[in-house]
């Protein structure tokens, strides 16, 4: 498929659904680029240009929905990947944004760290270019799989045909692929995309932290598990009113699953070209 028929739009649709997958297993730790189904044909194998390739930097950024504890244990096999997009003359000094659980802290501290540091603007581009290369790479894959899936078919009509002509046997019962084995073999793509999402959205969150992008840095006693309607209603019962107004101070996973992505795309707008 041509870069042009790349839609971002259909692709964050297909990796809203992989997500599902998480709910009912955890995937396995494989490398992305092996395990797809070994074509029996020489042909089939130098055609298989869909196989989703590693990416140290793979989820499109408005769309990454971070867990705290998860890029705190970004380390092994994750962290020369997310140290290798480090600048080499990174500032020694980041101003700690740690501690930042509102947005208009979040915007004064990045107006000032991000829009007069041209070093971070570059780096920051450089995510979100890597960023929507993999998605195209992607969308263009899963195209091409579908695609091949389609042309063993009509291949085989096409044999069919030229055996009739010569009076040979033919066989209508045989199908090169069941619907459900061609099936398989689009889920198991989809479930490389979405470990290399999840790949691509630690590296990036990695990067993120270390540029002092505020709620990427957050410190982990300032998160709470519990939803915020909770929050509240503990603290009323069993707080005094001192404790309560730290304890108002949290912030609930959803709450900064949405401030991280509010803060990707004012991200995205201010590092523009």
């Amino acid at each position: 498929m041509n870069a042009e028929g790349y839609n971002s739009a259909d692709l964050t649709s297909v990796l809203r659904t992989l997500s599902a997958l998480s709910n009912n297993q955890s995937p396995p730790s494989v490398h992305i680029s092996s395990h797809l189904p070994v074509q029996q044909k020489r042909q089939d194998e130098e055609d298989d240009s869909y196989e989703p390739a590693e990416a140290p930097l793979p989820f499109p950024v408005a769309q990454i929905r971070s867990n705290h504890s998860t890029y705190q244990r970004t380390t092994g096999a994750h962290a020369p990947a997310a140290k290798a997009l480090l600048h080499p003359n990174a500032p020694s000094s980041i101003a700690d944004s740690s501690s930042i659980t509102t947005w208009p802290a979040a915007l004064q501290h990045v107006m000032r760290a991000v829009s007069q540091n041209e070093d971070a603007q570059r780096r920051i581009r450089r995510l979100i270019q890597s960023q929507h290369d993999h998605e195209r790479q992607w969308w263009q894959g899963r195209e091409a799989l579908l695609k091949k899936q389609k042309a063993r078919v009509e291949k085989k009509k096409e044999l069919d045909a030229v055996l009739r002509s010569v009076g040979a046997p033919v066989d209508d019962t045989k199908q090169v692929s069941t619907a459900e084995e061609d099936q398989a073999e689009l889920g198991n793509y989809n479930a490389k995309v979405y470990r290399a999402s999840k790949q691509m959205a630690e590296a990036m969150t990695c990067e993120l932290r270390n540029l002092g992008i505020p709620f990427f840095t957050i410190k982990e006693s300032l998160i709470s598990d519990a939803p915020r309607a909770l929050q509240n209603g503990n603290s009323r019962r069993h707080q005094s009113a001192e404790s309560a107004n730290q304890y108002e101070a949290l912030l609930s996973r959803d709450e900064l699953s949405v401030l991280q992505r509010r803060m990707l795309e004012l991200l995205q707008d201010l590092c523009k070209e």
